[in-house]
């Protein structure tokens, strides 16, 4: 069902063209799942780590770069398996449909 997916995108109901996107995507693989808990440990990571390097050494700005490189890691993976790993025809409520089918 979903091999070469991990993301399908939100579409509102009752917009048409391209307004009717929503503002984000869904995993709907466990690829996706996977790159967003990376994201967000990269996130965590980054901002615990920058925190003791700043109380234990008190050098702010390897705190602020080592923050940085983790938060552009993560950002950048997260947005680059977005950009491709997103169906663009099938919206996540089309999966949500296809599974019912085959569960119920």
């Amino acid at each position: 069902m979903a091999a070469k997916y991990w993301f399908a995108r939100n579409i509102r109901v009752g917009h048409k063209g391209y307004d009717r996107y929503g503002k984000g995507v869904m995993p709907i693989a466990w690829q996706g799942r996977a790159v967003i808990a990376g994201f967000v440990v990269a996130m965590v990571g980054g901002g615990l780590s920058m925190l003791l390097i700043v109380l234990y050494t008190k050098t702010f700005p390897l705190g602020i770069a080592l923050f940085a490189i983790l938060a552009i890691a993560g950002g950048g993976t997260f947005i680059w398996a977005v950009a491709t790993k997103s169906d663009p025809d099938k919206s996540i409520s089309d999966y949500r449909a296809e599974r019912q089918k085959i569960g119920g």
